[in-house]
């Protein structure tokens, strides 16, 4: 099969077709014999000259618009230039000649105008045979007119509807990239009109909201995509409504509950060329789940590194004031002494029948008895104490520990309950220490629930295996606790009047009370927070007010190195 004729050849031809009529036309023109005759041959040399050129210009310049344009400047120079030469400057030949020209960047087809030409040919023949110009001594020059206007149609037709199908080929070309865009983007983007109805959905949002076909979304309104969740479809609304109005882009954020995930949507104005207004919005949407998730992260990452500082912080007020607390006990305890021993003379000296007397001193004694206890307190938690870690079960410890409150609860009123699923649970602990710990939180726990009408006290011990980075809990080699490893828990709640959130990160620090005066010191929790340091574990906190707190007491399941702790 032979190779369709190229762009170039093509114009060659018709340009060659051109100037052979307009040669032929030119001979036998009104003009012959005259002075323009010698002009005419020279114009018809030039004329061929030009085609010469075209055979030698490459192919790639024949898509080119300014090669085109070029055409269509040269030849409608040169083919009135060609009229004027044949003499028929004042004739219709030359209205026939600009009206064939308008009649071409009219036609989008070269059927239609070659049709039209043709028409119009028979009807310009026909007029000529009226006025007899067909029948006469010139009839020769008038026939000749007829293939003339054909030629020009047909050159001036290819020029015109080539570069109208190029066009259109560029528009189908860009056209079919932005559908492959669209079809290949892994957004999820649809169009709506002022109505709020789908008018273009792309196969990513079809096929996530459930449907089969674009006909199947296709005309629906907006909020069947959002049909669980109101408060959302509302939101949308407002926004499509706002480009309307506004006629500007916007952004905003949403969460899809149905599916789980974070949307981050921009709504586009598409806007009427003409008239600039907003005929749709194209609302185009991003799932950033792992960007949420990982900025959630990265701020508890923060909460913890803030908790962590104010923690070593703490830590280090707390061993720099039990140094100083050490010394001022010792101090106390010498005048204290004194006291003790004035107030036995008293007691000694003061007639059996004075009542008063007797009951200030023992006032008195008990004011002296509670300073006592004060210092012991400040020398044990400021002391440096011999451990001894061995394994421990950690729930017989519990039992024996709520047995030694038993008395405190009763007279409070507390229930207790008690969550053991292995009994076998054991912790690497020194046992008077960790004794001294859950006593100090089941004493707080009872005090804390003192006017609340449910009073429960609930304990429970399970291992947990580690999988969150925490407070000396991750990767690193002075955590306490490793990523993947196995921690026992001890969870002490109570049904208490609960911390109020100012006041929960100053709990563990020494001589800090909510309790009233003359019945808190203020070191219990921070002897706790000490010994359970040294127990390589960590404590912490949750409270709700007028809900209750719970305590997590996080122990070593087994021996292991555990760096001696400065006080």
């Amino acid at each position: 099969m032979a190779a369709p004729f190229s762009r170039k050849k093509i114009i060659f031809l018709i340009r060659l077709t051109v100037i052979l009529t307009t040669g032929y036309f030119m001979i036998f023109s009104p003009s012959a014999g005259t002075g323009l005759q010698t002009r005419g041959y020279l114009f018809i040399v030039f004329y061929l000259l030009t085609n010469l050129i075209v055979a030698y210009i490459p192919d790639k310049y024949f898509y080119d618009d300014r090669i085109f344009y070029g055409f269509i400047l040269c030849d409608s120079i040169l083919l009135p230039a060609g009229i004027y030469l044949s003499g028929y400057v004042g004739s219709d030949l030359y209205l026939m000649f600009f009206f064939i020209i308008s009649l071409t960047t009219m036609s989008d087809r070269f059927g239609h105008l070659m049709i039209n030409t043709f028409f119009f040919s028979i009807i310009y023949a026909w007029l000529l045979y009226e006025r007899g110009a067909l029948t006469g001594p010139q009839a020769t020059s008038y026939w000749i007119q007829i293939p003339f206007i054909i030629v020009i149609a047909m050159f001036y037709g290819y020029l015109v509807t080539t570069r109208l199908q190029d066009k259109d080929e560029k528009i189908n070309e860009v056209r079919s990239r932005y559908e492959q865009i669209v079809q290949a983007t892994d957004v999820f983007m649809c169009i709506v009109d002022r109505e709020g109805k789908i008018i273009f959905a792309n196969p990513k949002i079809i096929s996530f909201y459930g449907y089969r076909n674009p006909s199947d979304l296709i005309g629906l309104p907006l909020s069947r995509l959002y049909s669980e969740d109101e408060p959302e479809t509302e939101k949308t609304l407002t926004q499509v409504k706002s480009v309307f109005e506004r006629k500007e882009t916007t952004r905003y954020e949403s969460f899809d509950k149905k599916h789980g995930i974070w949307l981050a949507h921009t709504l586009s104005p598409i806007k009427n060329a003409a008239t600039g207004d907003v005929s749709a919005v194209c609302i185009i949407s991003k799932d950033i789940t792992d960007r949420v998730e990982k900025e959630n992260k990265l701020n508890n990452t923060i909460e913890l590194l803030i908790k962590t500082r104010d923690q070593l912080m703490q830590q280090d007020k707390m061993a720099a004031l039990g140094r100083m607390a050490s010394g001022i006990a010792h101090e106390i305890r010498n005048p204290l002494e004194i006291i003790y021993m004035g107030i036995d003379y008293l007691e000694n000296n003061i007639p059996d029948d004075q009542v008063q007397f007797r009951e200030a001193v023992e006032k008195m004694y008990q004011a002296a008895n509670r300073a006592d206890n004060i210092i012991k307190n400040i020398l044990s938690f400021s002391r440096k104490s011999e451990w001894k870690i061995v394994q421990l079960p950690i729930c017989p410890l519990l039992k024996k520990t709520l047995e030694l409150a038993r008395q405190s609860f009763q007279k409070k009123n507390v229930e207790v309950r008690l969550e053991c699923a292995d009994e076998s649970l054991e912790v690497a602990a020194d046992y008077n220490m960790l004794e001294h710990l859950f006593l100090n939180l089941f004493e707080n726990a009872a005090d804390a629930m003192a006017d609340r009408k449910e009073r429960i006290l609930t304990l429970r011990a399970y291992k947990k295996k580690i999988t969150e980075i925490g407070y000396k809990t991750g990767y690193r080699y002075t955590d306490f606790f490793r990523i993947g490893e196995d921690m026992v828990v001890v969870e002490v709640s109570d049904t208490g009047k609960g911390i109020p959130k100012d006041v929960l990160p100053k709990i563990f620090e020494p001589f800090f009370t909510t309790k009233p005066v003359n019945e808190g010191t203020g070191l219990g929790l921070s002897i706790a927070h000490m010994i359970i340091e040294r127990l390589s574990g960590t404590i912490d906190v949750t409270s709700e007010e007028n809900v209750g707190t719970t305590f997590f007491v996080k122990l070593q399941p087994e021996l292991k190195f555990i760096k001696p702790q400065e006080a």
